[in-house]
């Protein structure tokens, strides 16, 4: 009989079993992201087609695709404030082949403002870049006395004036950035909140309510045609589109630079490799002289920023608007 070699396990049979399955587990999502993509990626979008969102979306998705060498297409999920579509990405397979075209409001207002959204969006997605910012502006009826932002707040503490402001609806950047403008500048309006900005835009023309937060988008043309008058806008420097409206800082106004923006994220626990892979080809596209100029006429300014960047991003703006919440004791009808 030949000698007996026992082998000696210091670990213990248990130790070593889930020692193999962490090796097995990080061989395995190489494999996943050597083979990535393995079919054709979806990117969830939370509002219906033709939207300056889907829109972007869009854009983004043809010029991934080529990156790629394999399909993207969009899928639109809107409803509930982008709940619905955050909720679906959120319960994806974490493997890349599923993203979600998120914005301010997908990924900060709506867990802020409302209960039960189905999602945490610091917990459950995996931040892979902020693709572009879009400023807001401040529009005013041109029934309005008034052609400046000294000239508007000096006629609102009028006492016989009360003024209206619209918004697509409650929770809504523009709502929560009409708050940040009545709190900064001490003065009272009533809000009007309505079912879009296309209505609400429609009756500011109209004369039926004083002011609007917008995007340029939305308001560049009516702004160039001088069918409303644009007193300031968010950020700290001044929008291309309209160079000769000043920031709200500019116009001695702080605390008022909410921006709307647009980002793209996956389902938490998507491997690093995948969400290295994934920001190299979706901020190439971002930074194409194609997609700036589609974007820049709007008003629109690209970012492309890295995981980080959106994470502090999400964190900074999730600071601001929970600040603002509790001072103003803002509340959202479920």
């Amino acid at each position: 009989m030949g000698p007996l070699f026992v082998s000696h396990n210091p670990l213990g049979t248990r130790a070593s079993a889930l020692i193999l399955a962490a090796m097995l587990g990080v061989a395995s999502s190489h494999a996943c992201a050597a083979d990535y993509p393995s079919r054709t990626v979806t990117i969830i979008v939370p509002y219906a087609p033709g939207a300056s969102t889907d829109a972007q979306a869009r854009q983004i998705a043809k010029g991934l695709s080529q990156r790629l060498g394999k399909p993207v297409v969009v899928e639109n999920r809107a409803g509930a404030g982008g709940r619905i579509a955050a909720s679906m990405a959120a319960r994806a397979a974490p493997d890349g082949h599923t993203l979600l075209f998120a914005t301010l409001s997908t990924l900060v207002l709506e867990a802020l403002l409302r209960t039960n959204v189905g999602y945490d969006p610091r917990r459950d997605f995996a931040p892979i870049t902020l693709i572009a910012e879009a400023p807001m502006v401040l529009v005013v009826s041109s029934s309005l006395p008034v052609r400046s932002l000294a000239d508007l707040l000096a006629y609102a503490r009028k006492p016989s004036v009360n003024l209206t402001y619209a918004t697509p609806g409650p929770g809504t950047a523009a709502h929560l950035l009409s708050e940040m403008f009545k709190a900064s500048a001490h003065i009272q309006a009533i809000h009007v909140p309505y079912k879009g900005a296309a209505p609400a835009f429609t009756d500011l023309l109209g004369g039926q309510v004083s002011m609007m937060f917008t995007t340029v988008q939305t308001a560049g043309s009516q702004i160039r045609s001088e069918k409303v008058r644009v007193l300031g806008v968010t950020g700290s420097e001044r929008v291309p589109a309209l160079p000769q409206v000043p920031t709200f800082a500019e116009a001695g106004l702080q605390g008022v630079d909410l921006q709307t923006w647009y980002a793209v994220v996956a389902p938490a626990k998507t491997p690093g490799e995948i969400i290295a892979r994934l920001h190299k080809e979706i901020t190439t596209v971002a930074k194409s002289p194609e997609f700036i100029r589609f974007v820049t006429t709007e008003g629109v300014v690209v970012i492309a920023s890295s995981p980080q960047g959106l994470a502090k991003r999400i964190q900074s703006d999730f600071e601001s608007v929970e600040r603002l919440i509790r001072e103003t004791k803002l509340k959202v009808e479920e």
